[in-house]
């Protein structure tokens, strides 16, 4: 009995040992390459515009509304006159402009697609960060106050996660 579990450590160790390999030229930047977003943002799209069945007219007035929206949102990022306070507020008001803007190129059913898969990807979002609080509640052995607190910071986050991914 002690043999065979011998024996598959042994192989078990001998393949973490092979796959293992030199640290010698890994770039060690944080966050993903240019070339990786754009090729996420792509395929996002792609499969975006396959499922809400888009036409080729309105795939192309919905890439110029985002471009656009993205060229407004960098000057808005990068205007040093106005206070993390303005800048959210207008990247806010921009996202509300554009969801609109793509709602009105939408037919009645892609909207509906389209408010289903925002509700859907929200829900996602909220699961997420219960089940990050509730781990780092168990992990830290969190008592009542703790975790009323941490709860507390979630909201906080929940409401403006969105400024923090803009400001990266």
């Amino acid at each position: 009995m002690k043999k065979p579990i011998a024996m598959l450590l042994m192989l078990t160790g001998f393949l973490a040992m092979c796959s293992v390999q030199p640290a010698t030229a890994q770039d060690t930047s944080k966050g993903a390459k240019p070339g990786v977003l754009a090729q996420r943002r792509l395929h996002r799209w792609n499969v975006l515009a396959k499922w809400l069945q888009l036409t080729d007219a309105q795939k192309a007035k919905i890439k110029s509304i985002v471009s656009n929206a993205r060229e407004q949102a960098r000057k808005i990022r990068t205007d040093t006159a106005l206070t993390p306070e303005q800048k959210r507020k207008q990247l806010l008001e921009l996202r509300r402009n554009t969801r609109q803007e793509i709602g009105s190129v939408l037919t009645p059913e892609q909207r509906e697609k389209m408010r289903k898969l925002w509700a859907w990807r929200w829900h996602r979002w909220q699961m997420w960060r219960a089940y990050r609080a509730g781990k780092a509640a168990k992990a830290f052995q969190m008592g009542p106050e703790q975790k009323r607190r941490l709860r507390a910071l979630a909201e906080i986050a929940k409401r403006r996660w969105w400024w923090y991914h803009w400001r990266r």
